[in-house]
């Protein structure tokens, strides 16, 4: 498999193109003006290098991608237990982010309800933090709902790019090893 540097070069530089493109594409096939269009290249373009580099479809191991989180790589511990490497799960095309952002909300919703049960066990008077996230996501996808469509197409992309070149690698090998050619390099050591 690729090293974990090769698939953040894929993502920066597959983002990089994607990002544009899908300015210009927004002018021309839909209905939104230039800065609504422009608002989406850039999320659907952040969303991309953040599902790509932050979010990788390798969180499900301990990897350099598990180290990029510092000292909350323990939020994916769970996620590793229970998701297989380089399954349906891990490694798909659209299932897979979804399934990571997915998490990823459930986690921040229950260290923000934790949190206010918590400060409310002290004696303090907290706001229902989680209740307040859930508001705002909610409220960003009825009021912002192009920009949201944007950021989920990118985060999906993002994962794709790793998962696409997961594929062609292996592949690559199964094609080689079976017309009898040999490399001299395995990436056994992949991050």
């Amino acid at each position: 498999m690729p090293s974990a540097r090769t698939h953040d070069t894929i993502t920066i530089i597959s983002g990089a193109i994607m990002t544009p493109i899908t300015y210009y594409a927004a002018l021309e096939y839909t209905q939104l003006g230039p800065s609504t269009a422009l608002a989406c290249s850039f999320w659907l373009g952040s969303a991309h290098l953040l599902s790509g580099i932050v979010f990788s479809p390798d969180l499900d191991i301990d990897s350099t991608i598990d180290n990029r989180w510092g000292i909350f790589f323990w939020i994916w511990r769970p996620y590793m237990w229970f998701i297989p490497h380089r399954s349906f799960w891990s490694h798909s095309l659209i299932i897979s982010p979804l399934l990571r952002l997915g998490y990823f909300v459930i986690v921040v919703y229950g260290l923000l309800f934790v949190m206010s049960l918590g400060m409310s066990q002290i004696g303090l008077i907290p706001p229902a933090f989680h209740r307040e996230f859930v508001e705002q996501i909610y409220t960003l996808i009825k009021t912002r709902p192009d920009e949201v469509g944007a950021f989920v197409i990118g985060f999906c992309t993002g994962s794709a790019a790793h998962t696409i070149a997961d594929w062609l690698v292996t592949k690559g090998y199964w094609l080689l090893g079976r017309y009898g050619r040999r490399l001299r390099r395995r990436y056994r050591d992949h991050q």
